[in-house]
Formats: C-alpha cells, structure tokens, sequence
C-alpha cells in the first residue's frame, strides 16, 4: 500500500513538472494545420452556397397564392 501511494505520489509530481505545450506553429505540423484550417474554411463557404440555393429552390417550388381582392 505504502509502494502504490509513492508511486502516485511520484507519477503526480512528474505529471506537473512536464513540459508547456508549444504553438502549433512551432512544431512539423504546422503546414498539415494551416491546410486543414483551408479545408475548412471551404467546406463554410460551400455549405453557405449549398444554404442559399436550397432556400432559393424551396422559394421557387412554393405555389403562388392568388391575389385576393
């Protein structure tokens, strides 16, 4: 019992004394991020499109009410 709780003890000391994360753009993968980050930007602005042309297709199949006088 007394082994496992010095070796909790110690794994949680080692755990806070780690390293701090670096930036991503400091790192090999910073080209792989920026390209995802293109993708997705496009894929908003395709869904944007695919949006307004759903909206103008469901506006155009609407039956036009008559005019009432």
């Amino acid at each position: 019992m007394r082994l496992l709780l010095s070796v909790m003890a110690l794994a949680m000391v080692l755990a806070a004394c780690g390293e701090q994360k670096k930036d991503v753009k400091d790192t090999v993968f910073a080209p792989q991020v920026k390209a995802l980050e293109k993708a997705r930007s496009v894929e908003n602005t395709l869904k944007q499109g695919e949006e307004k042309n759903r909206e103008a297709i469901e506006s155009s199949e609407k039956p036009s009410e008559p005019e009432q006088k």
